[in-house]
């Protein structure tokens, strides 16, 4: 199969039934094709053939004066008719018959839901694309199948690999959800690059717009404007002294008068630890769960935490809506996915979370760690991570960094944060953290304050920031610890708390123990 390359950036699917009131279609479609679109699917059901036929034809003169592709959805024989391209489901025409018939010149689309299908795909090697989706809930389809997220599309991509074979996203894409679309979707394959999506499927968004040149303009920007995060790695030169420099000046700037309001979705157990550690580094804490007035609060904050611990509905809907307005105002945002193994409800509410947010950065101790990274090497019970942890956390944290393309924090007797390229092993700390209810909600907070300083999406400046958390707060720990009023963990928490609150720099620098990876 040998065609001229075609752009599938934006890949209109139609849908008649969802035009507003006095819009023409024709006039529609025509505004779309001048404005971005680049191929359009003709999807008709419950009409003659004889309509269809007639509706194709006028479709396909708009996009040939536009040397736009048009695809026929399920119908053979009209794609036949018409010279067209043709789409089909998993329970149309098997697409190996199709390509026979149609033969090898034009364009074949296949509908694909889950990684057996891609891989059927693949090994059948007939089609030009696959349209991979549901990604979103949509009401344009009542057959639909699962609904896979962007990171359930993203497995699919891993399957496709390096295949010449096309892809695009369907179901629920618009200019809301594109930059998440964008930034997750993204798989990173074995030889150290991405494959990425080759386009978006609309429906909707143009199919029920009165501006369509404006919805299919903003598409294209949208798309051409390409994922927050860079997807590239290098090999860069970054030392231990780099980090704790760094760390010394963050923290400078919080004494300063830098620190941010910090908004914590968190637990019940910890408000009053984390609220009063957000205040010994500096800065000012909010503890609120109420979704109503996250939309006014939200562009007022430097950094979201979402901490599962406590979880009920209304807070899986705060944690929703505080992550979506939090992103949406360009803040960093903190998961904290404790005891993210331990049920199935906690499991999908996750899944569901980072489906529909980009956080900044995943804070979690080996157990939960494993959990997101489908690790059974790491077992947990309930909040708490059992056993020696991973034989080899720097590739766990790396590896799952570069997979969700975000900053990995995992906590434990040494501390491992990444960025998907650099690692950086934290060796200070006590032992009476581990034995103190709410230690990782506290080293999340610390992170938390640090990286609300950081007021772009950069990797790199997140993965000094979550250093910075974590040594900081283990520093302190160290401190509190030696205390002679100190006699156990009871004693230890408001030492801790102290300790924070007179940090200095020079005690950063005379007891750092970090190393890169």
């Amino acid at each position: 199969m040998v065609h001229p390359p075609v752009d599938y950036s934006i890949y209109y699917v139609t849908g008649r039934h969802l035009l507003p009131t006095g819009v023409d279609f024709f006039e529609q479609l025509e505004e779309a094709c001048a404005s971005g679109v680049t191929v359009v699917q003709l999807r008709e059901k419950n009409i003659s053939t004889l309509e269809f036929f007639q509706i194709g034809q006028k479709c396909k003169a708009i996009c040939d004066k536009y040397s736009i592709p048009l695809l026929i959805n399920d119908r053979l024989d009209l794609a036949l008719s018409l010279s067209c391209g043709l789409h089909v489901g998993q329970t149309d025409l098997p697409a190996k018959i199709a390509r026979q018939l149609l033969g090898p010149d034009a364009l074949l689309g296949l509908s694909i839901n889950t990684p057996e299908e891609m891989k059927t795909a693949i090994e059948e090697g007939v089609v030009d694309y696959v349209g991979i989706g549901p990604a979103y809930e949509t009401g344009t389809k009542k057959d639909l199948n699962a609904i896979l997220g962007v990171r359930g599309v993203r497995d699919i991509l891993t399957v496709l690999g390096e295949s010449k074979i096309k892809s695009v996203i369907i179901g629920g894409v618009n200019s809301q959800t594109l930059p998440n679309i964008l930034s997750q979707t993204p798989a990173p394959l074995p030889n150290g690059q991405y494959r990425s999506l080759d386009g978006v499927a609309i429906v909707s968004a143009i199919a029920a717009s009165r501006t369509p040149a404006n919805a299919a303009r903003e598409l294209s920007n949208n798309w051409k404007a390409g994922p927050a995060r860079p997807l590239e790695y290098g090999t860069r030169t970054i030392s231990a002294s780099d980090f704790i420099t760094s760390t010394q000046e963050s923290l400078k700037k919080l004494r300063g008068g830098a620190g941010k309001l910090v908004h914590h979705i968190t637990n019940s157990v910890v408000q009053t630890q984390t609220a009063n550690l957000t205040l010994a580094l500096s800065s000012s804490p909010i503890m609120s769960s109420l979704a109503l007035e996250i939309p006014s609060l939200s562009p007022k904050i430097g950094a979201l935490i979402l901490n599962m611990g406590t979880l009920s509905e209304a807070q899986v809907a705060a944690h929703l809506c505080g992550g979506l307005e939090a992103k949406k105002n360009g803040k960093t945002v903190i998961l904290d996915p404790v005891g993210v193994g331990a049920t199935q409800y906690r499991k999908d509410a996750i899944s569901m979370l980072m489906n529909k947010v980009h956080v900044s950065i995943v804070k979690g101790n080996a157990g939960e760690i494993a959990s997101l990274a489908n690790s059974s090497e790491v077992q947990s019970r309930g909040v708490d991570s059992l056993g020696s942890g991973f034989k080899d956390p720097a590739t766990v944290v790396r590896t799952l960094a570069r997979r969700e393309k975000l900053i990995v924090a995992m906590t434990g007797p040494i501390d491992y944060v990444s960025d998907g390229e650099i690692v950086v092993a934290i060796e200070n700390g006590h032992h009476w953290q581990s034995v103190i209810t709410g230690s990782g909600c506290m080293a999340t907070t610390a992170v938390a304050c640090f990286g609300a300083l950081v007021e772009t999406d950069d990797l790199k400046l997140l993965l000094k920031a979550s250093v910075a958390g974590l040594l900081t707060v283990n520093v302190a720990a160290e401190i509190a610890a030696e205390r002679p009023d100190v006699r156990g963990p009871g004693t230890f928490v408001p030492a801790l708390i102290d300790e924070c609150y007179s940090l200095t720099v020079e005690e950063i620098q005379k007891r750092a123990r970090i190393k890169v990876i």
